[in-house]
């Protein structure tokens, strides 16, 4: 038997996809070697020393360091001379000499000596990977369904997951998980998969702390006010963020689930606390660290600063960080503050595809990012970038649209094809449907474009809907439906994804109105792209 014969054995779920019906399941694979390509950005490359300049990477291959680099560092398309070079001789002689130190470094000089952040070239690190292309296409007519997909050992990359509504009437919500995965589309169903009959409120806050201990990671986050601060979109759009955001969604959650709770900043750090059994007891996921008594009861804040030996009894906290230094951060009492006050938790994630939708999640698509804070940091290690496109119906000469969507949108682009001499239409954008905005259209060879990235850039902070208006001088230019392509930002570890071994995958749909599913459904397509690692 063939893999690709046992791969698609390995999607059957019984009752639920049927051998005898090969419609619903499409499996192909084939070996094809991957270019990687990650482009050095001038704002994150840093002098080092010399002529040495450093850059960190995020494509995790393999350094010098942890064995010998497959990578060449091209300048402007061309490679640098001198790979794995000294770093000595890297700051001291230069002229194109290298060094992928890490899986996260790189060490170069330029072909000159100029410094790479102002000459104007380009700088990129590739290689070649080897893999097998697996696509795995599925035709799911019911509201629930379960399926099975079988990969072999080696590493697995996912590449793109992609749902299309095939019905060409109803609006649908989709949503995948995998196994054991809480409901992360709403706060309220956050608190339903990780709270458990019966639990006292100690386990419900360490079960808070645990699963945001798991669903985020420490990064700059996109913005320094509350938009990070609401547990859905800190985990499905974002997925990383400061210690403060953590404290934040932990005190959210921890409130929604009936607990007092409350954040203290330590300057230079900040923790929550929920109140059960008397008192005061401190959660830090960011950390991810708590700390109990002699008398066994999770400390306090003020607890801990008044016995910062429960911090130092290990040299370094879970996450690797000097325990001495956390605890100065609680005994220096001067200049620490708490704050207990409501944070609303109200996103939800529920991604409404009309008849006709098509979303794509791209795991490793990285090219537009949002954030108003911190955009001389490095990018973030993991996030990705989606696309929904949809075709607008504009039955009147001013037709107006709203678009929706759970994901902080980057980008909205229309194309149009030109009509000759007759007047292009005119487009507009509001955000609160009151206030439009001329948007202007971008004249091109058999085709017009209309683009929002700018616009939306102006409005400096997180956007999840706006209007669109269209006005036409008359109906004789024949653009009753316009072609939509929105980009959004998505947290990957939040969208389900194939792994190592076996993956189930749970498909749960529901009308957008709340109905029942019709009959006559014809449902939906999902595709998964994602391809075995054969070498690096």
């Amino acid at each position: 038997m063939t893999k690709t014969s046992l791969a698609l054995l390995g999607l059957l779920s019984a009752g639920v996809l049927s051998a005898a019906d090969p419609s619903v399941i499409k499996q192909m694979s084939k070996p094809a070697k991957r270019r990687i390509e990650e482009i050095l950005a001038p704002s994150l490359i840093r002098h080092e020393n010399g002529f040495c300049y450093t850059s960190g990477l995020t494509a995790g291959r393999t350094g010098d360091k942890e064995g010998v680099s497959k990578c060449l560092l091209l300048e402007d398309g061309r490679p640098l001379p001198v790979p794995r070079a000294l770093h000595a001789t890297i700051r001291g002689v230069g002229k194109g000499s290298y060094s992928h130190w890490t899986a996260g470094s790189l060490y170069f000089s330029t072909s000159d000596n100029s410094d790479p952040r102002t000459n104007g070239r380009k700088y990129s690190l590739v290689s070649n990977r080897e893999v097998v292309e697996h696509t795995t296409r599925l035709a799911i007519t019911q509201a629930q369904a379960t399926c099975r997909v079988l990969s072999g050992k080696r590493a697995i990359k996912n590449r793109r997951l992609i749902i299309r509504n095939i019905d060409p009437d109803t609006a649908i919500i989709p949503r995948l998980s995998l196994d054991g995965w809480p409901d992360l589309s709403s706060s309220e169903g956050i608190l339903r998969s990780i709270l458990k009959p019966g639990m006292i409120d100690e386990e419900k806050s360490l079960a808070i702390w645990k699963f945001l201990v798991d669903w985020r990671y420490h990064h700059y986050p996109a913005e320094q006010g509350d938009e990070v601060h609401d547990p859905v979109r800190f985990i499905n759009v974002y997925g990383y963020g400061f210690c403060d955001d953590s404290a934040r969604n932990t005190a959210a959650l921890a409130q929604l689930a009936g607990l007092r709770a409350r954040v203290w900043g330590l300057s230079g750090h900040v923790v929550a606390e929920t109140y059960y059994d008397g008192g005061w007891h401190m959660f830090d996921p960011d950390h991810e660290v708590f700390y109990r008594t002699a008398a066994g009861h999770i400390a306090s804040v003020e607890e801990l600063a008044r016995n910062p030996g429960l911090i130092t009894k290990t040299k370094r906290d879970p996450i690797g960080s000097d325990t001495r230094s956390i605890a100065r951060l609680y005994t220096s009492t001067e200049d620490n503050s708490v704050r207990e006050k409501k944070i609303p938790a109200t996103h939800l994630l529920r991604p409404v595809l009309q008849p006709g939708d098509e979303v794509v999640f791209a795991f490793e698509s990285r090219e537009k990012i949002h954030r108003t804070a911190f955009s001389d940091r490095p990018l973030p290690p993991a996030f990705g970038n989606g696309t929904l496109s949809r075709v607008l119906d504009l039955p009147d000469r001013e037709s107006t649209v709203s678009i929706d969507w759970p994901y902080v949108i980057l980008d909205a682009e229309l194309n149009f094809p030109s009509k000759g001499t007759e007047p292009l239409p005119q487009f507009a954008a509001a955000i609160d449907g009151k206030v439009f905005e001329k948007i202007p259209v971008i004249r091109r060879t058999g085709n017009n474009v209309v683009q929002l990235a700018d616009w939306l850039k102006l409005k400096n902070r997180a956007v999840y809907r706006f209007q669109l208006r269209v006005t036409r001088d008359s109906m004789g230019s024949g653009l009753q439906q316009i072609p939509l392509r929105v980009d959004f930002q998505f947290a990957p570890r939040a969208v389900a994804q194939i792994q190592r071994g076996e993956t189930s995958f749970h498909i749960r749909t529901k009308t957008a109105n709340g109905r029942p599913l019709p009959s006559d459904w014809l449902g939906l397509e999902i595709t998964h792209e994602w391809e075995e690692v054969k070498a690096r």
